[in-house]
């Protein structure tokens, strides 16, 4: 009878710890991308190379934080500059996060990304540049070929599964703020009175 409990007990075990590494293997890597808020304007004759946020930026910055606050974001990465990290510092806050500076070129980022963050939640703050490029890093779609100076409202959600299979999925945040036409799959589309970008997904 004993050992009838042991091998039953053994059993259980192994049926738990089967179902623990299938739900990690079948986890999601999940990498949020979006370009700093809006900064100040520097006049013509005294350029500012590392403009602060303007009063929209800091509002926009705090849509983000309102955005992303139950996503259980593990990681944040930011650029040396004032207007990226202010862009991220209220989620930062929020969330207890101290922000990491990347600095690499932006396919060796990415790759570290999914190396290091694998089943994790991480946000990148990029600019107009960049946004695009690190998307195509990480085997996404690039809705644009690059963000406009005057686009600062969109947010673009990469899902990464174990397969492979790469999701994009893109939103508009906080104020509307762009000035770029995207191609027709990805136009707006309303649910709940809020407006949404269509999500698209790759194979």
């Amino acid at each position: 009878m004993k050992n009838v409990t042991h091998v039953s007990c053994f059993f259980k075990i192994l049926i738990v710890l089967l179902f623990s590494n299938f739900s990690a293997l079948a986890q999601k890597t999940t990498i949020w991308v979006v370009r700093h808020a809006e900064k100040e304007v520097s006049a013509p004759d005294a350029p500012n190379p590392d403009p602060n946020l303007s009063q929209d930026g800091k509002e926009r910055a705090i849509a983000l934080a309102k955005v992303l606050k139950r996503e259980n974001i593990k990681a944040i990465y930011v650029t040396p500059t004032k207007r990226s990290g202010q862009t991220a510092k209220p989620l930062a806050v929020q969330a207890h996060i101290f922000p990491r500076i990347y600095t690499d070129t932006i396919k060796p980022f990415a790759k570290a990304l999914l190396n290091n963050f694998k089943g994790a939640k991480v946000l990148v703050v990029g600019h107009s540049n960049t946004v695009m490029p690190i998307l195509d890093a990480l085997g996404a779609d690039m809705p644009l070929d690059k963000l406009s100076e005057e686009d600062f409202d969109m947010i673009f959600k990469v899902t990464i599964k174990d397969s492979g299979k790469v999701n994009l999925e893109v939103y508009y945040y906080g104020t509307l703020h762009h000035t770029s036409d995207l191609p027709e799959r990805y136009r707006p589309y309303k649910q709940n009175n809020q407006q949404y970008l269509r999500p698209i997904t790759n194979y």
